[in-house]
């Protein structure tokens, strides 16, 4: 977090960079985790967890997830008075694709899988990780963090469903790409 506030306060950078730099330091953030889950599992003190397991299911409940999510997102953008301008958004697409992956890996993989060992129980597992989720997003504010934790239940919830990364990611995609191309 630190990192990402001294790049944007030092450097003369417009928003598509800025765009781009956050999304390149959360892969570099899954990066360094990953390497420590597989480390972990590698000397079997966590679980491990599915990238794609039912590709129809996957699919099938991705849509429906990433449908679900910008539905609830349109009462949030109007609230927090975003401006409703279609139009799509390459720079956001093209950084997403990358840091969703990312952020996927991380709550839903990582994180979760964590949670599992600890506490034992999905539901919790997926509320802490939730929590975590919406306050990874540190800088937006606090309402629209609980809003993203919201987020992070549906996609919670999604991953449980379909046993599969996949699903959670797509959901997310669709989501994010229709928000940034329809709210500004």
């Amino acid at each position: 977090m630190k990192i990402r506030r001294f790049i944007f306060q030092s450097a003369d950078i417009g928003n598509e960079e800025r765009v781009l730099i956050n999304h390149g330091l959360i892969v570099l953030e899954a990066f360094f985790l990953f390497s420590l889950f597989a480390l972990l599992r590698k000397m079997r003190r966590i679980d491990g967890f599915y990238l794609l397991r039912d590709p129809k299911a996957s699919v099938q409940y991705g849509i429906i997830s990433g449908l679900f999510i910008f539905a609830i997102t349109i009462p949030v953008a109007l609230y927090f008075g975003m401006t409703y301008s279609p139009q799509f958004a390459t720079t956001g697409a093209i950084g997403n694709i990358f840091s969703n992956g990312a952020e996927e890996v991380i709550y839903r993989g990582i994180l979760f899988s964590a949670a599992l060992l600890i506490f034992r129980k999905s539901w919790f597992g997926i509320l802490i990780v939730s929590i975590a989720f919406g306050l990874g997003h540190w800088d937006l504010p606090i309402l629209f963090q609980a809003y993203i934790g919201i987020v992070g239940l549906v996609l919670g919830l999604t991953y449980i469903r379909t046993k599969s990364l996949a699903a959670p990611y797509l959901a997310h995609m669709i989501a994010d790409i229709l928000a940034d191309s329809f709210f500004h």
